[in-house]
């Protein structure tokens, strides 16, 4: 827990409501207002700092109380339930588009600060007696934002939110926003805001040229450089000037927009507008710019809401759609009636070797599909025992599918092996037990570890350890990278869906190679879900939408009970069907009979060989 908050930095203010902001517990009786907390919380927003809770209550009667108050007003991505708070903030941050090092959270538990640092390093927190910290700040500094418009923003942010949940897709939800975006050149008359911008701005910051007002009004004058301000409007309102570009010889020395439009394009939109010129990016930045790509969704007309689908009603013919995973991508196949135009890849056994090829479904495989010679596959296949063609499919690029489906597990799960003379990459096993480590040799002889139904001997080990080394797990920004060479060759009709993993923990779990594993997969889905949010054609299937608690598993951390499945079936139909405008599949009565289901996982958990 760190009291050393700067107030300049921020952007947001995070309430726990019982004795924090209000005096008294509201589930033990009733609660007074703290008078100062309840004016700080409108002078902070006065200065354009936005306010939230997160808190462990009930909701309905807590957000009562704030309405009591007068406070509800002001505050905005309210979080009331009983669930753990260090996730939720975690949550909370990322949907309101900020970084954890712009926000504050008050808490006057320890174990609630130390938990909300634990998943969100760089947060600011402080306890109620720094509070006057706060109240001292407003005091000197000057009202910036006596109409609120900075809440109002964030208002319109909530208010997407919620109908995002209800969307069938990112891509869809793109679409019915109906963005509109202007580029205007009479900076002069924005020239505070453009300098606000430049100042404060660092997710969608690519430059990063701070510039003094001085700086600044000189740029806007010299007729040597092309500059532009950026407004936004959609269905849900008005977003203002949230962006700015000075361009000049054909580069730009100033490209930056506002976190609130993040995840709608607009960057690459004015990117694109202005003909892909040449920028020498600074630091990270929450998204990547491209080269030749436009999003279609920006500026469209009402008669081409279905620009970048297929119209497959008029071309008489059912949507292809490819389903390419492992256990979790076919256990929800199995409530889905098949139709011609559906083909499966899914995790096999090899019938002549009697090995499992999980791989095939691993995004390095997928990858190197396109990327490896003839030659170079056949050398892997031809030296590995649990390797063989079919893992090298590269149907999911050649089929020309309009809807292509895989999964995250794979990828958090077997470890990755390099060929050290000539580079090729394979997949295989755990990646808690490397098979080039001489300490696992007994247990990959014995089998007491996962060997997919490879046997193994010392020295076939001792000749793949001096051939091969190990790379470990695939780290969630390698899986992005992998997920990013996907998308960008399959092509831009062609919707790609993602599985994301449970980030709920397995209690009864006694493997060793699965301990923490949620946590690592809730880094890969939030990589994933930043993806999906800045790319128009790439969806999540999120499984965390339907584990309400320990019920929901099967027998281990990736197998789920039935009723799990057909939900994810579900909105797995109503995403395709928004994309392709066709239902071309519907639920298949297998739903029905659940133990039908649970003999089918528990055929795939001996098929795979996992204890």
């Amino acid at each position: 827990m760190s009291d050393n908050f700067d107030c300049n930095k921020i952007k947001l203010v995070i309430w726990d409501l019982d004795d924090t902001f209000w005096e008294g517990t509201l589930s033990e009786g009733e609660v007074r207002a703290i008078p100062a907390h309840v004016a700080l919380v409108e002078a902070l927003t006065d200065r354009g700092i936005v306010n939230s809770v997160c808190s462990k209550n009930d909701r309905e009667t807590a957000m009562q109380e704030l309405e009591n108050m007068q406070t509800a007003r002001f505050m905005v991505f309210a979080s009331i339930n009983w669930e753990p708070k260090g996730a939720r903030i975690e949550e909370l941050i990322r949907d309101m588009q900020l970084r954890a090092e712009n926000v504050l959270f008050l808490d006057d538990n320890p174990a609630n600060l130390n938990e909300a640092l634990y998943y969100n390093p760089g947060l600011m927190t402080a306890a109620p007696k720094e509070i006057g910290r706060l109240e001292e700040y407003v005091r000197e500094t000057p009202v910036t934002d006596a109409e609120h418009k900075r809440l109002r923003s964030y208002r319109i942010l909530e208010e997407k939110r919620e109908a995002r949940k209800h969307s069938a897709s990112n891509d869809a939800f793109l679409w019915e926003s109906n963005i509109k975006v202007a580029i205007e050149h009479d900076c002069l008359r924005e020239e505070k805001r453009i300098a606000e911008l430049i100042g404060r701005t660092n997710q969608l910051n690519y430059t990063k040229k701070r510039i003094t007002r001085e700086e600044l009004n000189g740029l806007l004058r010299d007729s040597t450089a092309e500059c532009g301000y950026v407004t936004v409007r959609d269905k849900y309102g008005e977003y203002g000037v949230v962006g700015f570009y000075a361009k000049r010889d054909g580069g730009l020395e100033h490209f930056l927009f506002s976190c609130r439009i993040l995840g709608m394009g607009v960057e690459q939109y004015v990117y694109a507008r202005l003909g892909w010129p040449a920028v020498s990016v600074v630091g990270e930045t929450a998204v990547e710019l491209k080269p030749d790509v436009r999003p279609e969704w920006i500026n469209q007309e009402k008669e081409l809401h279905t620009q970048g689908r297929r119209s497959f009603q008029k071309e008489g013919h059912a949507p292809r759609i490819l389903f390419k995973g492992p256990c979790d991508l076919s256990a929800i196949f199995s409530f889905i009636e098949k139709d011609e135009a559906v083909d499966c890849e899914f995790t096999y056994v090899n019938q002549e070797t009697g090995v499992t090829i999980e791989q095939i479904s691993h995004t390095d495989h997928i990858v190197q599909s396109l990327t490896l010679t003839a030659e170079q596959k056949k050398r892997v296949i031809e030296e590995l025992p649990f390797s063989d063609q079919n893992m090298y499919s590269d149907r999911l690029f050649t089929g020309e599918y309009d809807v292509v489906c895989i999964s995250s597990l794979v990828d958090s799960n077997l470890g990755v092996y390099r060929r050290i003379e000539t580079g090729e990459k394979v997949a295989f096993g755990e990646g808690y037990y490397p098979l080039t480590d001489s300490r696992n040799w007994t247990a990959y002889e014995k089998g007491t570890v996962y060997t997919a139904g490879c046997r193994f001997n010392r020295d076939f080990l001792e000749k793949f350890s001096r051939k091969y080394e190990f790379l470990g797990i695939n780290t969630p920004e390698k899986i992005a990278e992998n997920v990013r060479f996907i998308r960008e060759h399959l092509p831009q009709k062609t919707l790609l869906i993602i599985l994301l993993g449970a980030e709920l923990a397995y209690e009864k779990n006694r493997l060793a190679s699965y301990e923490g594993r949620h946590l690592v997969q809730r880094e890969v889905n939030n990589v994933l879900r930043r993806q999906a949010e800045a790319c128009g054609n790439l969806a999540c299937l999120d499984i965390n939408r339907y584990l309400t608690g320990q019920e929901c598993f099967y027998d281990q951390f990736n197998h789920f009970v039935p009723a799990v499945y057909y939900d994810m079936s579900e909105e797995l139909i109503r995403i395709v069907g928004e994309w392709t405008g066709h239902r071309m599949f519907k639920k298949s009565k297998l739903y029905m009979h659940t133990e039908t289901v649970k003999d089918a996982l528990r055929k795939i958990r001996n098929r795979i060989g996992r204890k």
